[in-house]
């Protein structure tokens, strides 16, 4: 073991261990960063050091580290093997009980595309018939019901109004011509809005 300065290594290090004087600093550091020497402030200056031991128990935990890494590393790979194994032998029992039913894996991977390809045929050829649909007709026949009632109230209102313009103006024939404007060729001058016809 031996102490050393910054100013001191500076001078040895490049002799010893043909290392450029302009990196030494760089060197240091980062033996310094990987705990390789240790380093004190001690008075104006940093002292630099490493005792044999402390390589020593660094790599000793480093070796450790491994061991334990590893030990989890088989005990996983054990793990999926063991686990290879079972699918396997499910397989294998699998193949088997398929045999016995005069089918292989293939024979049933063929037959699960023809059903699937067979079921898409089905559901377009049910989506032509969707008007046909009792619960589509219901939702139209709502539908239908919910504007027939709207357009009577509307029709309603519009007639209200019509009746409230003449009591306040008197004159039938320009309210007449303001309802021409706002209702268009539904309203009939002199008659009114025309019927509404609704199917029933």
């Amino acid at each position: 073991m031996g102490v050393y300065s910054f100013k001191e290594l500076e001078k040895l290090l490049p002799s010893v261990g043909s290392i450029n004087g302009m990196q030494v600093k760089d060197y240091i550091q980062a033996l310094t960063d990987d705990n390789l020497i240790r380093v004190e402030k001690i008075g104006s200056g940093n002292w630099y050091w490493s005792f044999t031991s402390d390589t020593k128990k660094s790599k000793e935990n480093m070796i450790n580290k491994l061991k334990d890494e590893e030990s989890k590393l088989l005990a996983t790979i054990a793990e999926a093997e063991q686990q290879i194994e079972e699918e396997m032998a499910k397989r294998q029992n699998d193949d088997e009980m398929l045999e016995d039913d005069g089918m292989d894996r293939k024979a049933l991977t063929e037959a699960h595309h023809a059903l699937v390809q067979e079921n898409a045929a089905l559901e377009k050829e049910l989506a032509l018939y969707s008007d046909s649909d009792p619960a589509e007709v219901m939702r139209k026949v709502e539908a239908a019901n919910k504007l027939r009632e709207s357009a009577l109230r509307w029709t309603d209102n519009l007639e209200a109004l019509e009746a409230f313009l003449i009591s306040v103006t008197g004159d039938r024939a320009q309210v007449g011509e303001v309802m021409l404007r706002a209702c268009g060729e539904e309203y009939v001058v002199g008659e009114g809005l025309k019927e509404l016809v609704v199917p029933n």
